[in-house]
């Protein structure tokens, strides 16, 4: 299994988003991994304009969208900006896409959120086709491109793989039927994401494809301390904000907010590998033996954790966890 680190991606201080990335990849880490939001005071957007700038910083890490909001965006445009990134990073890149699902995101780009999984179907493979073919032309629904080239190639050969987020039935279809990988974000619970996990394999076999050869992808928030206790005093209450004012303010189609107080305890259930390094690394095994995962993408920053203890968490996570999956 390989591992990945979602970096902080908020309060405007990109620099430590960077040497966050720089010490990921100094401490063994496999992937970095930037998402996307609108809107929003914090959380960034431009995901592909961040990895290109940590880039310039790294060397071997693989850097993921995790994910680009594609039908906000002209293929034709992701195409190239994709590219520029493969190449900055001599062959790095993991194009992850996703339909989105916050309503004002959509009216701030007035695109119809009841047209994101038609845009999707037509954005991914005209993409493809960019990285691959010289000369595209394309009339569709959606998009019209004529004559486009995209000039550099990509690195990588035949082209950068593309990986899906997406909860619903259609979107986790796609996956399968176009996809490289399925990535399951932080929000959702254990059984949630099985239930993703088997439909991504039956769409791959319906579509033709391998059920075995696509690659299964999950992120989680990951908090490691000396104690659970002292695990869940530190981080807890960031943990507990960061999914309110994201997952649980958005009409998301799979995650609700459990009824009532929301604890710590309640949150981590099967959400956030959370405890002292043993409790964690139990934690790690049990997705790993349940989904058959073949990536996890760690948050460790989240706002309101202070620097110091999040680098000690990661120092944990890396000296104590990890080692345990050598």
């Amino acid at each position: 299994m390989k591992f990945g680190l979602s970096p902080l991606q908020a309060g405007g201080d990109f620099e430590e988003t960077i040497r966050e990335c720089e010490r990921a990849e100094a401490s063994g880490f496999d992937s970095v991994w930037l998402g996307e939001h609108h809107n929003n005071r914090t959380l960034y957007p431009a995901p592909l304009i961040g990895l290109a700038a940590i880039a310039g910083r790294t060397r071997t890490v693989r850097l993921g969208t995790a994910v680009l909001l594609l039908p906000l965006y002209q293929p034709l445009a992701v195409a190239e900006e994709g590219a520029m990134v493969d190449v900055i990073s001599a062959g790095r890149l993991i194009l992850g896409v996703g339909a989105g699902y916050a309503p004002e995101e959509f009216a701030a780009f007035d695109v119809s959120l009841k047209e994101r999984g038609s845009r999707m179907d037509e954005a991914v493979p005209l993409i493809q086709r960019l990285w691959t073919e010289d000369k595209v032309t394309h009339a569709g629904r959606h998009y019209r491109v004529t004559n486009a080239s995209v000039y550099p190639r990509p690195v990588q050969r035949p082209r950068p793989p593309v990986w899906f987020g997406g909860w619903v039935d259609p979107a986790v279809r796609r996956a399968g039927r176009l996809g490289e990988a399925w990535l399951g974000g932080p929000s959702a619970k254990l059984d949630e994401v099985a239930a993703c996990v088997r439909l991504f394999r039956e769409a791959r076999k319906e579509a033709g494809r391998d059920p075995g050869t696509g690659e299964v992808a999950l992120m989680r928030y990951v908090f490691v301390a000396e104690s659970v206790e002292r695990a869940r005093a530190i981080a807890g209450a960031a943990f507990i904000r960061a999914f309110e004012d994201t997952y649980f303010r958005w009409p998301h189609p799979i995650v609700k907010r459990p009824a009532g107080d929301l604890t710590i305890e309640r949150l981590a259930a099967d959400r956030i590998v959370l405890g002292d390094p043993e409790t964690c690394i139990r934690q790690i095994e049990r997705f790993q033996e349940e989904l058959a995962l073949g990536h996890l993408v760690f948050r460790v920053s989240a706002p309101g954790i202070p620097r110091d203890e999040a680098a000690r968490s990661m120092n944990l996570l890396t000296r104590q966890v990890l080692p345990a999956f050598a």
